[in-house]
């Protein structure tokens, strides 16, 4: 009997809300997730009530683009960043190619520039 894959904008919500829910061995294997592997404790040290939570999902073939806001509280040290304490609300679009159920690439963007105003390392406008 041949195996069902899942389809892609699920294996990769499944894994980001794995790796929020249980940490990095979440992505063990997805080849693709070695730059998030590396960036996430650091994350979580600063912000170590980080959640997330998916908006929109589209998939065109083999690439699923996600839209996520991520919240928290600003705890701790981050990039350089002393903890303010303060709330924090930010975005992320990310860009995944799955191909036999893994992750293979994945690039985002972060909305850096809301995270640093809203915990007051640069001036609102």
């Amino acid at each position: 009997m041949a195996q069902v894959q899942a389809q892609p904008a699920v294996i990769v919500r499944q894994m980001l809300e794995g790796l929020f829910a249980h940490g990095v061995e979440a992505l063990d294997g997805h080849p693709g997730m070695t730059d998030l592997r590396k960036i996430f404790p650091v994350l979580k040290e600063g912000i170590p009530d980080l959640t997330i939570e998916l908006r929109k999902q589209v998939v065109e073939g083999d690439q699923v683009a996600s839209f996520w806001i991520l919240r928290g509280t600003h705890r701790g040290p981050l990039f350089g960043i002393p903890a303010s304490g303060r709330a924090v609300e930010f975005q992320n679009l990310s860009i995944a190619k799955v191909e036999d159920g893994k992750v293979v690439q994945y690039n985002s963007e972060t909305g850096w520039l809301s995270f640093l105003t809203q915990v007051g390392a640069l001036p609102r406008p």
